[in-house]
Order: structure tokens, then sequence, then C-alpha cells
């Protein structure tokens, strides 16, 4: 009877966490259209314009793009949630330069946290994953399918991306396929929230809302893709 219990109970726990990406797209499909109609309705459309930002790149000249790398590799070293740079991104320099920087950002932050866990403060990251049993999980995942793991992690990650970056360090994993899966696999949600950032500020200032459609489609099927991902692997399991 109660093994019947726990296992009611782990699907319950399951069937939670499969809801909670579509509820956060909801919710940010909310938080953009209100801002939307409290722009409009303020007069701010005359400020909010992507070729102001777009101008205002252009008179930076590199040092808006270097600029803007350097704060995201301070930004993911230090565990600051990176959504709204890579928002930003997307609305000062377009959705693909916008990804392109935030992805050699996201990548450099990411290999930093790495090193700083492997060789500086071990016993620091150590500590604070005791609790949970994250890094057993991990640790088996890597064992079992090596780079297509640590890969699958970054295109539907399961876990908070920050963290990952000094869980990773605390495995065995390669640093050259750390990078790599790293990097290939923050592209497609990257360039999701750059297009979503270019998309949103067009919608503000006035223009047609296809760009802001066409990335929250894309972040929805990002947020089904763990899902996807377990499904098949549990079927794959008992076929």
């Amino acid at each position: 009877m109660e093994r019947a219990d726990s296992v009611v109970s782990e699907e319950s726990k399951i069937k939670k966490k499969a809801k909670k990406p579509w509820l956060k797209l909801l919710i940010g499909a909310g938080v953009v259209a209100a801002a939307i109609i409290i722009v409009n309705q303020t007069g701010l459309t005359e400020i909010i314009q992507p070729e102001k930002l777009q101008a205002l790149a252009d008179q930076a000249g590199v040092f808006a793009p270097l600029g803007y790398i350097l704060i995201y590799i301070v930004a993911t070293v230090f565990g600051i949630p990176g959504t709204i740079l890579t928002l930003s991104s997307g609305a000062v320099f377009g959705p693909f330069l916008g990804t392109l920087w935030t992805v050699i950002g996201a990548t450099l932050g990411a290999t930093a946290a790495f090193l700083v866990s492997r060789f500086v403060a071990g016993d620091w990251a150590r500590q604070q994953f005791a609790k949970g049993d994250n890094l057993r999980k991990i640790q088996a995942g890597l064992e079992e399918e090596g780079f297509q793991y640590a890969l699958t992690i970054r295109l539907a990650p399961i876990f908070p991306f920050n963290a990952v970056n000094y869980l990773f360090g605390l495995t065995p994993i390669p640093l050259g396929a750390y990078v790599l899966a790293t990097a290939i696999g923050i592209l497609p949600g990257t360039f999701a929230y750059s297009w979503l950032g270019r998309g949103g500020t067009e919608a503000l200032a006035g223009g047609p809302p296809w760009q802001l459609v066409g990335a929250l489609a894309v972040l929805a099927l990002l947020s089904a893709l763990p899902i996807a991902i377990k499904t098949l692997k549990s079927k794959k399991a008992n076929g």
C-alpha cells in the first residue's frame, strides 16, 4: 500500500513539473502583453524604437558587443539569471547578432564557472549541492550517455543554467566536450529569447506583432522539449 502511494506521489510530482514550463510561458506572455498596453497608453513608443536602439549600438561600435559579453560573463559566474540580458541583446543588436553575442558571453561565463568549480572552489561547490541529488544524477547521466547527456541538459534545461555550470565542474567531463555542448545546446533558446526581445520592442513601438508571436511559439516548443525527451527515453527503456 505504501509503495503504491509513493508511486502515485512520484507521478503527481512529475505532472506538476511538466506543467511548470507552460505556466512560465503563459506568465511571460501575459507580462509582455501588459507591457505593450502600458507603453502604448503612456506614450513611451517614441522612446522605445528598434531603430534608435540600433543607432545607439552602432555609435558605441565594437565596445557595445564587447561590453555586453563582459557583463554576461560576470553575471553568469556570479549566478545572476541572464534572461533580461538575452532579451535586451535582441532589442539592441537584433535577433541574430544578439544570439551570437549572448552565446559567446554565456559560453565563456559558463566555462569560467566550470573552471572555478573544478580547480578553485570545488569544496564550496560540493557544499552548495550536498543536500540534493542533482550532482549524482548528472554524474550518472554522463557515465551512461556522455556528451549526448550534457547536450540534452543544455538543449532542454532540466536544471538551472547557472547551477549546472558549477555542477559540471565537479564531474569528470572533459572541458572541450563541456564547452561544445554548452555552445550548441544554448543556441535555440538564446535565439528564441533574442527574437522575443526584438519582437517585443517592435510591438511596443507599435509595429506588427508577428515576430513576438513567432518567438513565443519557439519558446513553447522548447518548453515542451524536456517532456518529449523524457517520454522518448521512457519508451526506449520500456521497449
